[in-house]
């Protein structure tokens, strides 16, 4: 699959429609003869994508092994989006969601695009009439009374089982979204679950600079049967990608959209397949959509978006098990071998066994780049054990919380960029470069105010006379809350010193409690406390810090906080019912751990009249009946500690 595609003449014609010649005669068709197939002679066979059977063929063009830096190609589609219209692209590579039984087995299944055309949720058939849409055209209902989400298909040729896509497809699926970068205002990758957090890993490293949310989606039941996960999933990843500026390579599964880089797969048979192990979803889609605005990364100015074709194939995966032999470690780490990613137990330990670390060391010195990952689902590789210690002093480098499929597709394109020595390759793996990794504690490069240039001047900054007062009190909020997310406390001691206020409010009415609670800084909870500040501060959203410690699972935050007094409030108990009982489906035991920890009553019915503990018995989560049993017998089933002055008053009027 290495030799380059060409394009066979011209690429897409535009979907808006051009002003008709009177009585012109209708192009020649270019597509190949009927009956032949659209495969190039002599061309490998990789997907061309098309948009439906009226549409020209789109074939994307490998670098050449040199890998220059191309010209953006031609751009060609949809028109740019004007006025209250979202225009968006979406990319149907194969999987589960479009498949068709035979022979009682999933086979690939074409003419997805044709399908959704039938489904209401999916095409306003009469909307598309009135404005004069093309047949290759789609317009999702109203997403609000002055949006309208309109969305094109390009399919795959052959269509994939995702087990068979490969880093050469995921290039080009990232080239085809190059292409069309001008056109469309987001991006849908329609892919099969098996390899989709490959996919997402992948395509975040190899486009830089993205712009626009690019959302990868399946399901884990095709779309033809009656009962399944793939109208939901589909719907929502339009919808986010259509509604939301989020600039990243996302993954939209079960009404959360994750961070491509930090997911993995967890089950094969449940509709909740993914989960993000070391970082909360970017989004949580219930009665409404919660955005963690702090957690989605910011766009790069107006720099172009970049396509890094160079990805070095010759990486692999390597898992320690108890007692393995050097002579197999020996025998994986030979060439052509470039990159290692190594799974090993706990917090980065493995065998210390003289000749396994000797195995490590020759690779290593010899130039194979080692990473060192941990098997668990959550947690970072430290160097808290001696045996952590010794696989860092053979040259591996640490990759702190990253997934196997993360560091799988950073090293690939660590290794694929030129130019680099071995020792910059190896201080770019430990670098944070599209949000695939929590750097420790202190490595986020945080200046100190009188260490640096920057830091004096913030430090000149605050101690200006009044003149700079307007400007003193629009920085110091946001530098305080900043300081608070990255639980920095020498920041914040030296605001403090400064005479800074650190409960003022930024311009989201956030506090630096909200961003230390949301960051899960127990450190930053701890001294801002102490310091006085308000225990239930409300932002804009009406949102409290406990709140936003139960959305993020960070239990010692909300213990500090319900020490200190904190309580969840009548508008955020509204709908805790409805989320519990949503979490109860999902089986997300951590989740319901979170909110009995912050006092709340899980017991709450949900909208239909539901408890979570009768949606968890429906659904079968065995375990999260155990633990709501267990909490019968308490009053409420409630954490001891502070209570919402609401489930005060309806307990004092029960009889």
């Amino acid at each position: 699959m290495s030799q380059p595609l060409q394009h066979p003449g011209p690429l897409l014609r535009s979907d808006v429609r051009q002003p008709r010649a009177a009585q012109a005669p209708p192009p020649a068709p270019t597509g190949p003869a009927p009956g032949r197939t659209g495969r190039l002679r002599g061309a490998p066979s990789f997907p061309r994508l098309h948009a439906t059977s009226t549409a020209p063929r789109l074939v994307d063009a490998l670098s050449s092994p040199g890998c220059p830096r191309r010209p953006p190609p031609p751009q060609v589609g949809m028109a740019r989006a004007l006025g209250p219209e979202r225009r968006l692209l979406a990319v149907y590579t194969g999987g589960t969601i479009g498949m068709r039984s035979e022979q009682g087995v999933l086979v690939p299944g074409s003419g997805l695009a044709a399908v959704l055309r039938t489904l209401p949720m999916f095409h306003d058939e009469e909307h598309a009439r009135a404005c004069g849409l093309p047949e290759n055209t789609l317009v999702l209902p109203p997403a609000s009374p002055d949006q309208r989400v309109i969305y094109r298909v390009l399919e795959c040729q052959p269509l994939f089982d995702s087990s068979d896509m490969t880093i050469t497809e995921w290039v080009q699926i990232a080239q085809t979204i190059e292409r069309h970068y001008g056109q469309y205002d987001g991006f849908v990758v329609i892919h099969g679950t098996d390899t989709m957090a490959f996919a997402a890993s992948v395509l975040s490293f190899v486009l830089e600079n993205l712009q626009k949310p690019v959302i990868l989606t399946g399901a884990q039941v095709p779309i033809h049967a009656l009962w399944n996960d793939g109208r939901e999933n589909l719907l929502g990843a339009l919808l986010m990608a259509g509604q939301y500026a989020i600039p990243e390579v996302c993954l939209f599964f079960q009404n959360q959209l994750f961070r491509g880089n930090r997911v993995t797969k967890v089950d094969s048979r449940r509709f909740a397949a993914f989960c993000s192990p070391n970082l909360p979803p970017l989004a949580v889609v219930g009665t409404d959509v919660t955005i963690n605005r702090e957690l989605v990364r910011k766009a790069r100015g107006k720099a172009p978006l970049v396509v890094h074709s160079c990805m070095e194939r010759d990486v692999g995966l390597l898992r320690l098990y108890p007692g393995i032999p050097a002579a197999l470690v020996r025998a994986f780490l030979q060439p052509p071998l470039k990159g290692l990613v190594m799974e090993t137990f706990g917090s980065g330990n493995g065998p210390t066994k003289p000749d396994l670390l000797r195995e490590l060391q020759a690779a290593a010195e010899r130039g194979l780049v080692i990473v060192n990952c941990t098997h668990c689902l959550q947690g970072a590789v430290t160097s808290d054990y001696a045996a952590g210690m010794a696989m860092a002093g053979a040259g591996i480098v640490s990759g702190s919380d990253m997934t196997s499929e993360a560091a799988l597709a950073k090293l690939s394109y660590v290794l694929g960029q030129p130019g680099l020595s071995l020792d910059g390759r190896k201080e770019l793996l430990a670098r944070d470069l599209r949000g695939e990794m929590t750097l420790p504690a202190g490595a986020e490069g945080w200046p100190s105010l009188s260490h640096s240039t920057l830091g004096r001047g913030v430090a000149q900054l605050l101690t200006l006379s009044q003149e700079a007062d307007a400007v003193r009190d629009a920085v110091v909020p946001s530098l305080a809350c900043a300081a608070a997310h990255a639980g920095n406390l020498e920041v914040l001691q030296a605001l403090v010193e400064l005479g800074s206020d650190l409960s003022l409010e930024n311009f989201n009415g956030q506090t630096p409690l909200h961003a230390a609670a949301r960051g899960g800084q127990a450190g930053a909870v701890t001294m801002l406390l102490r310091r006085g500040v308000d225990v239930d501060p409300r932002d804009e959203d009406g949102m409290s810090p406990l709140l936003l410690a139960v959305k993020g699972r960070h239990w010692d935050v909300i213990e500090l906080l319900r020490a200190a007094g904190a309580c969840l409030s009548p508008g955020e108990l509204e709908d805790a019912g409805t989320e519990l009982c949503r979490l109860a489906s999902r089986a997300d035991l951590e989740g319901l751990q979170s909110w009995w920890q912050a006092g709340a009553d899980l017991g709450r019915p949900g909208y239909d009249g539901r408890s979570a503990l009768l949606v968890a018995e429906a659904t079968g989560n065995l375990e999260v009946v155990t633990f709501l049993q267990s909490l019968q017998g308490e009053a409420g089933a409630q954490a001891p500690g502070p209570v919402s002055p609401l489930r005060t008053a309806s307990t004092k009027s029960s009889p």
